[in-house]
């Protein structure tokens, strides 16, 4: 059912990517994942979609998983939206129509910022805990320094801050968080101040998207800001906007304990959006 390939990307090596994919697809979703983590962690998700006739495609972003570069590190935040512009293009090569591009976290944000700068890309946009704002504090000092840093030594590593049991309620997610060798948990100065401006940009442009927009948020995340998913929500050209906030849920909606009903509202939506067995 999972198919694993290296997809040309940017010059720069191939992005390792995962495909699911049903002997008759009705469409297809992209999933673009989170900060320091994989496309692997979808599996769950992934395969699921896949029995019910969804083609599903996953990277690994650059700096990430198996795919190359420096772990947390970018010159500049386009070099994700190349690796999107790669993902979906694999997706459309195997089902023309319909094709809905999937975020979390950090991939939310570059879904978001992809589709502002390509406003009718895919059919529809999937955010989960969209990396709009950051629920952690950080020092006045700390964001000083990685602006000089960002400058002067752009690869300077400094540690994430981000705990495991902050993800998910389920002890099992956590665990294999903590334990999966190809997490990792540092970023650099640039990536810092890349994603900073990104944030702002994606808020500031959000009116741009007008295409089915779905935001799936946990009631308390502890990584990313509710609020700030409430105001790019409140500021989206999308005409069909749908925000489910999940009370008592963490970081992590997809891979909470009660994923199950997060997924079938999903899979729901899509279907109501062009998931039809003919691809219309």
């Amino acid at each position: 059912m999972e198919r694993e390939l290296g997809l040309p990307w940017s010059g720069r090596g191939e992005l390792f990517c995962r495909v699911w994919a049903p002997e008759s697809p009705r469409g297809a979703v992209a999933i673009v994942h989170g900060y320091g983590e994989h496309s692997g962690r979808y599996r769950g998700l992934s395969g699921w979609l896949c029995e019910r006739g969804w083609l599903v495609t996953a990277c690994d972003l650059p700096g990430h998983g198996k795919s190359p570069g420096r772990r947390g590190h970018i010159r500049s935040f386009s070099e994700y939206l190349a690796a999107v512009d790669v993902l979906l293009e694999e997706a459309r090569q195997a089902v023309p129509a319909p094709v809905f591009l999937l975020g979390h976290s950090l991939g939310g944000l570059i879904a978001a910022r992809y589709l502002e700068q390509r406003p009718r890309a895919v059919s529809g946009l999937i955010l989960s805990s969209p990396f709009f704002g950051l629920n952690m504090p950080v020092p006045a000092w700390k964001r000083i320094l990685a602006r000089m840093l960002s400058r002067l030594w752009p690869a300077a590593t400094l540690p994430s801050g981000i705990r495991p049991d902050d993800l998910s309620h389920d002890p099992e997610v956590v665990k294999a968080y903590r334990e999966d060798p190809l997490v990792h948990k540092v970023a650099t100065a640039r990536w810092f101040c890349e994603t900073r401006a990104a944030q702002a940009a994606a808020s500031r442009e959000a009116h741009r998207i007008s295409i089915p927009v779905l935001i799936i948020q946990g009631g308390e995340d502890r990584l990313t800001e509710v609020a700030a998913t409430r105001g790019f929500a409140a500021r989206c050209g999308a005409p069909d906007l749908t925000f489910r906030l999940y009370g008592g849920f963490y970081h992590e909606t997809l891979n909470e304990l009660g994923k199950l009903q997060v997924w079938q509202e999903l899979l729901g939506w899509l279907e109501e959006r062009g998931g039809g067995r003919d691809g219309r």
